[in-house]
């Protein structure tokens, strides 16, 4: 059985990537073109890009560039990867229907935590909750 990484992740963070896209896609979130270690483009490309859509966007989101370090461990020659709200997963070709799990994400959800009360003082025991994230 593989052990597939798992990642917390913020709304915001799976926002900043569906923003960075040059091209949006019908069947996902984001895809993104891995060429390297260094290298990857706003597009999910199965052949060279037009010169305009050959972006390098490594560096400008913490949450991509863990995403595209973990797809070269499993695919190192690089390739295209796909993201959901819940998952990544890498295509070989852009017929592959399903593609290849690789990463499952799991957004950060609000949780209510009551505001400690002081013991002396009765009154505030109605206090509203606050949040926090998990």
């Amino acid at each position: 059985m593989l052990d597939i990484l798992q990642l917390r992740v913020s709304s915001d963070e799976i926002d900043q990537l569906y923003f960075c896209q040059i091209r949006r896609r019908s069947d996902c979130h984001a895809a993104f073109t891995v060429k390297g270690v260094g290298l990857i483009w706003p597009v999910a490309s199965w052949s060279d890009s037009p010169v305009e859509e050959r972006i390098n966007v490594r560096g400008w989101f913490p949450l991509l560039d863990q995403i595209a370090d973990e797809f070269l461990i499993w695919w190192p020659q690089g390739g295209c990867f796909l993201v959901s709200r819940d998952a990544v997963t890498c295509r070989l070709h852009e017929q592959d229907a399903a593609g290849v799990l690789f990463l499952q994400l799991e957004l950060k959800r609000l949780q209510v935590v009551p505001q400690p009360q002081p013991q002396r003082d009765a009154k505030r025991a109605g206090a509203a909750p606050r949040f926090i994230s998990r």
